[in-house]
């Protein structure tokens, strides 16, 4: 198997790209929990002839032990990966929001709106409310009223994702879609927010 094979399959499953196969959210994504954990699960296809589960798994779990490493701590851990007439399944904990996005090189947040604002997002657009799982299709709000009222905890990134949160959403930008009272998708790579309680 190919050295460069395999670096690409362990980057795509490991930051979603889309750009490697369909991103398919109904079963790929991350949980946040309370305490800021996350636990990101990745559905990918791996029919092709060169790619090695063996070779993926150790590679993996060198790219973790150097991590982990460099932290100090087992911030970061492989729970399972098998691959299974052309698929492969990985799931994946991080000790903290950052780890997932240091690990991973993703531009994520997690956190309130001013820790958000002090990043460098900058709320821009328009955002719609969201009531009992519902995303309101009229009356949008401007990002700048966001940011200036009741600072909710949110998630910003730049990936295509579901994301499930620890709460209750009441915001998200125009382009993010709401599944269900805690959980929404980013279906594309650009700038997106979820705001909860």
């Amino acid at each position: 198997m190919k050295k460069g094979c395999v670096t690409g399959l362990v980057l795509c499953l490991g930051l979603f790209l889309t750009g490697c196969s369909s991103f398919s959210p109904a079963v790929s994504g991350i949980s946040i929990d309370k305490k800021g954990a996350v636990t990101e699960y990745v559905r990918e296809d791996f029919s092709q002839s060169y790619y090695d589960k063996g070779e993926m798994e150790e590679e993996l779990g060198a790219e973790i032990k150097s991590y982990n490493e460099a932290v100090g701590t087992k911030a970061v851990k492989k729970q399972s990966l098998s691959v299974k007439e052309g698929i492969a399944q990985l799931r994946m904990t991080y000790a903290s929001t950052k780890d997932y996005a240091e690990f991973n090189h993703l531009d994520f947040y997690a956190g309130d709106i001013q820790g958000a604002v002090q990043a460098g997002y900058a709320f821009e657009g328009k955002f719609a409310e969201v009531t009992d799982g519902v995303k309101a299709q009229e009356a949008l709000v401007w990002g700048s009223a966001i940011m200036t009222g009741q600072n909710y905890q949110t998630v910003a990134l730049r990936q295509a994702m579901l994301v499930e949160v620890p709460g209750t959403i009441r915001y998200v930008s125009e382009n993010v879609k709401v599944t269900d009272k805690s959980t929404a998708v980013i279906e594309e790579n650009e700038t997106a927010y979820i705001l909860y309680e």
